[in-house]
């Protein structure tokens, strides 16, 4: 994350010096800053999200998104295998299911009895834990 920042940061520098013949028109000295606002909203999300258990949900939050998925609409709460590669991560919507990816890794997936999803995916640092206090709060 740091060295994507940091040649961002260069890059940007040496349109403003001239160099490499970047940033010469007066548009391209816009470019930069915009892909370095984008950059750092992204960096924003990844490193803002976190799953909370409240007093009568579950909630998923990932900058600039958040769902919650009230206790009663919860069926059940299992461990799922590690994503494919090609998943990406950020939130994903795959059918009915609304996923919530930082790496790829077990996640715990959540079973809804209504909704437009019915299963969330949350893929936590501790999913074991996280399953367990989930099924905890529920009950």
């Amino acid at each position: 994350m740091l060295a994507g920042l940091l040649l961002i940061l260069a890059s940007y520098i040496f349109s403003l010096a001239g160099l490499f013949g970047f940033g010469t028109d007066p548009e391209e000295r816009y470019a930069l800053p915009l892909i370095l606002l984008i950059y750092l909203a992204a960096m924003w999300s990844f490193f803002g999200m976190k799953f909370l258990i409240t007093s009568d949900s579950v909630v998923a939050v990932f900058p600039p998104f958040r769902y919650r998925v009230p206790f009663s609409d919860i069926s059940s709460v299992e461990i799922v295998g590690e994503f494919p590669w090609y998943m990406g991560w950020g939130v994903r919507i795959w059918g009915r299911k609304l996923i919530f990816a930082g790496k790829h890794a077990k996640a715990v997936a959540i079973r809804k009895n209504k909704g437009f999803f019915r299963t969330v995916i949350l893929v936590s640092e501790n999913p074991d834990e996280f399953r367990k206090r989930v099924d905890v709060a529920v009950r």
